[in-house]
């Protein structure tokens, strides 16, 4: 093989392929990455059996091959290139890199021995904006369980309709949810499917930034995503998500919209003060907002700001930072907050609209 191409698209392409190659003792060849010149560019393919990712990048193509390279070591040498153009020259599976005035050659392995990555055909297929898909995964990303006890809900929920899709996660102690709409309308039956928490991770950070259509298509176990010049495939969870829709509250005794800013520092400057428990306590009332936080060997800290509130005043205790994440999920400059019993969890959504909604379980103190 041989081609040239920007060092920039080069970059980006191993820098994403790298996060998706494993380490395993039988099947070394997954700490590797795949480079294949054909046609008018290079594609950058890399696996861990899990999931996979191929990025096509431009390139002029002057020789077709396949190099097979260990990822680190290559992606390694892409940081320290300051040049814009890197040509390569492959041969048995080995690259020469060169650029400018610099020459390095990067020992590989055979390509033939790099796994197939599967190709999903047929199946079920919708689109989304890419910039809407991915806010909605950045906010229900926090609240995937990392439990091994029951791996459903180790991954990211999608429920797909008729013409929108709603992404969602718990770990039993917090609640995310956000509707999208689809570029659109379906025709099929409703699809439900669990995305494993680390390609759902990658997902959005390769779809971040993206202005353009997400395409998502699914075959048997198989999920495949399209955004731009990048595809990711992954194998998707078995089992069943929870039916979570009877813990989201429907109506409040005590309801309030809080100045997200004001929360936000708020909690932060309690959780200095939380103990073992990491808890903090809001207290509402008609016009004041409390947080408060105390522990015996370090002190306490308590901050009152004004709100506009309804219903019956209201005191409860939650784990500071599945709180924080909620609270951070917001978009707006207010939020709506509305919580019952002590032991029943608190909602918080925009003030705005109902697209996302977050639930989180109070803590029991003593």
């Amino acid at each position: 093989m041989k081609f040239s191409c920007t060092k920039t698209h080069l970059e980006r392409a191993v820098t994403i392929a790298e996060r998706f190659t494993g380490k395993n003792i039988a099947l070394p060849v997954l700490s590797h990455i795949l480079l294949e010149a054909e046609g008018n560019g290079l594609v950058v393919t890399a696996t861990n059996l899990e999931h996979a990712v191929q990025f096509r990048i431009p390139a002029q193509v002057a020789r077709l091959g396949k190099a097979c390279l260990p990822a680190k070591i290559f992606s390694s040498l892409l940081q320290t290139i300051s040049d814009d153009k890197v040509e390569g020259d492959g041969d048995k599976g080995n690259l020469e890199v060169r650029t400018g005035l610099r020459h390095s050659r990067v020992n590989g392995t055979n390509p033939e021995d790099f796994p197939i990555v599967p190709k999903i055909k047929g199946g079920d297929m919708f689109s989304v904006e890419g910039g809407g898909f991915s806010r909605a995964l950045g906010r229900v990303l926090p609240a995937v369980s990392s439990s091994e006890f029951r791996p459903e809900l180790a991954g990211v929920y999608f429920k797909i309709g008729r013409d929108s899709a709603t992404i969602a996660a718990t770990d039993t102690f917090r609640l995310a949810e956000h509707t999208i709409q689809l570029a659109q309308e379906r025709t099929g039956s409703p699809l439900g499917f669990i995305v494993p928490f680390r390609a759902a991770h990658e997902i959005n950070r390769v779809i971040e930034g993206e202005e353009g259509l997400v395409s998502v298509s699914l075959s048997e176990n198989q999920l495949l995503i399209e955004a731009g010049a990048g595809k990711i495939v992954s194998r998707l969870i078995e089992g069943n998500f929870p039916e979570y829709q009877s813990i989201i509250p429907s109506s409040f005794a005590t309801s309030a919209y809080i100045p997200k800013d004001d929360l936000v520092a708020g909690i932060r400057a309690a959780s200095i003060f939380s103990s073992k428990l990491q808890e903090v306590t809001i207290r509402i009332s008609s016009k004041q907002l409390e947080i408060a936080s105390a522990n015996s060997e370090v002190g306490e800290y308590r901050t009152k700001y004004p709100i506009s509130a309804s219903g019956r005043e209201a005191a409860m205790s939650f784990n500071w930072r599945y709180l924080l994440d909620g609270v951070q999920a917001i978009e707006d400059e207010d939020l709506f907050w509305g919580c019952n019993q002590e032991a029943s969890p608190a909602m918080l959504r925009n003030k705005s609209n109902t697209a996302f909604t977050y639930v989180v379980m109070p803590i029991r103190i003593a």
